[in-house]
């Protein structure tokens, strides 16, 4: 069959069929193009098999469709209804603070909430110095999400060594912008925890430390204003 010369999908080819043999089957027409009459007497045959076929077979596809979305809302619509009634199950349950509820109703009790474990410990980037005397924080770590992240910085003046550890924020990305670093310091660390709301934190990450050289550090706008 050639392919540039006649349709190549099932129902293309068929309406094509259609209209060349109803063509052909006119008064003299086979003859005159060198075809017999049995010859198209075959094939018209032929045509309408294969019309009333591919008919029934789109009616029975449509059909399966159609049974298919039957079947999966009746199948919604019971999943819906066994978890209402699991739920007022536990519900009635817990009320009345009988056990024996679910070996009764024939399904297992609830499993006990496992506790969320602690999240890893985080992984702090090199420090950026900003422009005005901001030190740009990143790390990363995955905590599941609900997290807050707990930063600490220790400063080292330039005479002397490193102070104490203290907070300086509690935040929720995982970026954060120091703008209270104080004037005249030779170096800054810093360090992150990742804290969840049931309770459970992170170790802390290993510190990360900006150097500001001998000349010093030059003060973020808020320096001032921090608390010691």
């Amino acid at each position: 069959m050639a392919a540039d010369r006649i349709p190549q999908t099932e129902q293309a080819r068929i309406e094509w069929a259609r209209d060349h043999v109803t063509l052909w089957s006119g008064q003299g027409i086979a003859t005159s193009i060198g075809l017999a009459a049995g010859q198209v007497a075959s094939l018209n045959a032929a045509v309408t098999l294969a019309e009333t076929r591919r008919a029934a077979q789109v009616a029975a596809n449509t059909a399966k469709l159609a049974a298919t979305e039957a079947k999966n809302v009746a199948i919604d619509s019971m999943d819906e209804q066994i978890g209402a009634a699991v739920a007022t199950i536990d519900a009635f349950a817990l009320a009345s603070g009988n056990p024996d509820v679910y070996s009764t109703a024939g399904i297992p009790a609830p499993k006990a909430a496992s506790p969320r474990q602690a999240p890893p410990q985080p992984e702090l980037e090199t420090p950026e110095n900003l422009s005005g005397g901001i030190i740009r924080l990143a790390f990363k770590v995955v905590t599941g999400g609900g997290a807050q992240y707990l930063i600490q910085r220790r400063d080292t003046p330039l005479e002397g060594g490193p102070g104490d550890w203290f907070t300086i924020a509690s935040v929720a990305q995982k970026t954060y912008d120091d703008q209270a670093v104080p004037f005249g310091l030779r170096e800054v660390a810093y360090r992150v925890r990742a804290a969840l709301s049931n309770g459970t934190a992170s170790g802390w990450s290993e510190s990360a430390t900006f150097s500001f050289g001998t000349a010093g550090s030059q003060g973020g706008p808020l320096a001032n204003k921090q608390v010691a």
